[in-house]
């Protein structure tokens, strides 16, 4: 049966956000239980009655304003998700140009209804307004509201007093109803509970536990209301930062670039979450995703691969894992130009000319990473694994010794002291070092006897 608005006889609506849908469900049953079925319209985006949402592909905009124009009355429904969302003000803001344009409108008014929410949370656009403000959450106000519909809505004088009646039964179901609503409703990413959910996977991440982070996601999503079988969306971009890291110390990558992309429609312009999207999905080796975020990075910063150092090492690694070799060198030697205090992109560019065989080319780059170590006066894991690079290029093997036992002291992970010896691997066949060489260091950043 279709519930198109009748003209004739009153009209609900109900401005909520999709995530009160169970709220705006127990409005409208307890006014149907007041009423009966059909004595008044209850019109809301997300009701599960013909003719009482939104119809598929009709447009949204037109379609607030026509029962925003023709509501009786219209209940904004607060909660703590919803005054977080600009959508329902604009709906509350529809109605008051309604209100205000209408030669009828007397007949028309804006109950904002609380849940969970005290004053102080209330938006201002409607605590300035003078409409009264109901508690969802308690009986008092909740019968007070029922009253005046009964008041305002019932025909005759028999159903006057039916309705008036049936008040009280239809105050508690309302309140049970609401109750287990709010009781099972997502959690709110407010700043206090994604703070929570940041502190956990920072104690994960802390305690060496990353392999739990699956577990720990699956809690979050249900905590969110993302549990399994609804679509994920983006909650909050500490969160699905973390998430992605935590997930890169385990490999799995494909969540981690899932984690990423997640961030990335929260903050599309951010450089450094479209370069972390980029190492991990070349991580994966997934060229064809990392060219595409290349391609954003490029239209976001025409620049960026020369000016921005992180950005050049992520594309000359692209280039590199293809075995474009000469290409990499283009890059880092553009962006060693506008860079010349950066022993990192030395150290990449020095690499990719040992790879193309220009060992006298890489001997100099390498004399200027040790010279850019010693002036800026940094002494860390990685200005040491460097220093030992161009040590070993230079043939100082003595030097390149001590520069890997310095890397010791700055105790590394497991994972540093893996890239440090694929950097080391990747002079063995141009600088025709032995296999027992190789393991010497290995020993040394091992600390092994």
């Amino acid at each position: 049966m279709s519930t198109e608005a009748d003209p004739d006889r009153p009209i609900i609506f109900i401005s909520h956000t999709e995530s009160d849908k169970a709220i705006a469900d127990a409005v409208d049953d307890a006014v149907k239980s007041l009423f009966g079925v059909g004595a008044v319209t209850v019109v809301y985006s997300t009701s599960r009655e013909l003719g009482s949402s939104v119809k598929f592909g009709e447009d949204w905009f037109q379609w607030i304003a026509k029962h925003v124009q023709t509501a009786t009355v219209t209940l904004v429904v607060l909660t703590p998700t919803s005054v977080r969302k600009p959508w329902v003000l604009w709906e509350a803001g529809a109605v008051f140009g309604a209100v205000l344009a209408a030669p009828a409108a007397q007949l028309r008014t804006v109950r904002p209804i609380t849940f969970q929410i005290g004053m102080s949370d209330v938006p201002s656009p409607l605590a300035n307004s003078h409409a009264h403000i109901a508690r969802g959450d308690s009986l008092p106000d909740v019968k007070l509201l029922l009253n005046e519909f009964v008041e305002q809505f019932s025909g005759d004088r028999t159903a006057t007093i039916r309705a008036a009646q049936r008040v009280d039964s239809v105050a508690m179901q309302w309140l049970d109803t609401v109750a287990e609503a709010l009781r099972t409703a997502p959690l709110t990413p407010s700043e206090p509970i994604v703070s929570e959910w940041c502190e956990r996977l920072d104690t994960l991440a802390a305690d060496g536990r990353a392999s739990e982070v699956k577990q720990l996601h699956e809690w979050l999503l249900v905590a969110f209301g993302q549990g399994h079988g609804i679509e994920q969306n983006p909650i909050d971009i500490r969160l699905h930062r973390r998430l992605a890291e935590l997930y890169l110390a385990t490999k799995n990558y494909r969540e981690a670039a899932a984690q990423f992309e997640m961030a990335r429609k929260l903050s599309p312009r951010d450089l450094f979450i479209l370069r972390s999207l980029g190492q991990t999905y070349l991580s994966d080796r997934n060229y064809a995703d990392t060219d595409q975020v290349l391609q954003s990075i490029a239209s976001l910063a025409p620049d960026a691969f020369a000016s921005n150092v992180e950005c050049a090492a992520l594309k000359g690694r692209w280039f590199r894992a293809q075995g474009h070799i000469p290409e990499a060198r283009e890059v880092y030697s553009a962006a060693f130009a506008k860079n010349s205090n950066s022993y990192y992109l030395a150290d990449l560019l020095g690499n990719a000319e040992l790879q193309l065989g220009r060992k006298s080319d890489a001997a100099l780059t390498y004399g200027r990473a040790l010279a850019i170590i010693n002036r800026i006066a940094e002494r860390n894991l990685w200005t040491e694994a460097t220093a030992a690079t161009a040590a070993i290029v230079s043939g100082d093997l003595v030097a390149a010794q001590a520069h890997l036992a310095a890397v010791r002291t700055h105790r590394p992970t497991a994972a540093e002291v893996e890239s440090i010896l694929q950097g080391l691997e990747r002079l063995q066949g141009p600088l025709d070092i032995d296999a027992e060489q190789m393991a010497s260091w290995s020993r040394i950043l091992r600390d092994q006897p």
